[in-house]
């Protein structure tokens, strides 16, 4: 009995010993947080010769310890139908990369403050129609005063818009599924599209669920549509999804996508399914089946 007390007792103090570790620990790696806001700033058309202004804020999010940053101007371009940035890569729709310039360089933020950052962008007379791009990275570098060592970290501000001139406004719907079973839910419908002109839009995604019978609405985002942006010469994926489906139905599912002067419809009877159910139909079949073919054998013999 002696034995298991000792046991029990040395269990109890390595739990606390190791929660004590991990809660200093925790206050080993408490520091600053870099945050911005706004995160983007859309100037719509610009014109050739003018100049424009904006600011976001950097701010210190943790109360903890100061940081220094830095700011730098970077291209903004897409490297993948997923949307994923491309802060290296400089095309005709970077060229904004150079006309924008920052009030400041770096600075240093105490906790919980935060510090104002402007710039100006003077779009050059000679400028070609179209979109441009770019981001005014944020990159929390050296500790202030919080004495602790802290991994570089960075954020990205994007500044974009479309040039007036000789633009180009074409895109194509690649692709618009909506698959026709799920074995459980949500509902989901995916889409293509592909922008093939000069400026950047918007692409609009609208999804419709009815009832099979009828055109009783069950869900629909029309109030309120989803859109996304989709820059030059790239082809972005967009995934809906109805979170609120059942786990056993049947409906009638459309998908509408719009962008530019092209307007893509997929309407399709939907099943939910759960792989237990349709088991359980398949061997209900089965058992029928086998019954029907044992009657007629026995009425033959």
């Amino acid at each position: 009995m002696k034995r298991i007390k000792r046991v029990l007792l040395g269990v109890m103090v390595s739990l606390f010993l190791m929660s004590g570790g991990v809660a200093r620990a925790e206050d080993e790696t408490n520091g600053p947080v870099l945050g911005i806001t706004p995160t983007q700033n859309n100037i719509a058309t610009m014109k050739p010769g003018e100049t424009y202004t904006g600011s976001f804020k950097v701010r210190n999010k943790s109360g903890e310890g100061s940081f220094r940053y830095d700011l730098e101007v970077t291209p903004y371009s897409i490297a993948n139908e997923n949307y994923e940035p491309n802060y290296e890569r400089e095309t005709q729709y970077t060229d904004i990369t150079e006309w924008i310039k920052l009030d400041k360089t770096k600075g240093e933020i105490d906790a919980g403050q935060e510090e104002e950052v402007s710039y100006t962008v003077d779009v050059p007379e000679d400028a070609h129609g179209g979109a441009q791009a770019a981001t005014i990275m944020v990159s929390m570098g050296g500790d202030g005063d919080s004495g602790g060592i802290q991994a570089v970290r960075r954020l990205g501000y994007l500044v974009f818009g479309n040039v007036e001139g000789e633009t180009i406004e074409t895109a194509q719907i690649v692709e618009n599924k909506v698959p026709g079973l799920f074995f459980h839910p949500p509902v989901v419908a995916t889409s293509l599209v592909k922008n093939t002109g000069n400026v950047y839009t918007n692409a609009v995604y609208t999804l419709q669920v009815f009832s099979l019978f009828g055109d009783e609405e069950i869900y629909t985002n029309e109030d309120d549509p989803v859109r996304e942006i989709v820059f030059p010469e790239t082809e972005r994926l967009h995934v809906a999804s109805w979170e609120g489906a059942p786990q056993l139905g049947i409906f009638r599912v459309r998908q509408t996508v719009k962008i530019f002067g092209e307007t893509a419809t997929e309407d399709k009877i939907v099943f939910l399914c759960p792989i237990w159910f349709m088991t359980l139909v398949l061997l209900v079949i089965f058992v029928a089946i086998f019954w029907i073919i044992s009657r007629v054998r026995s009425r033959r013999n």
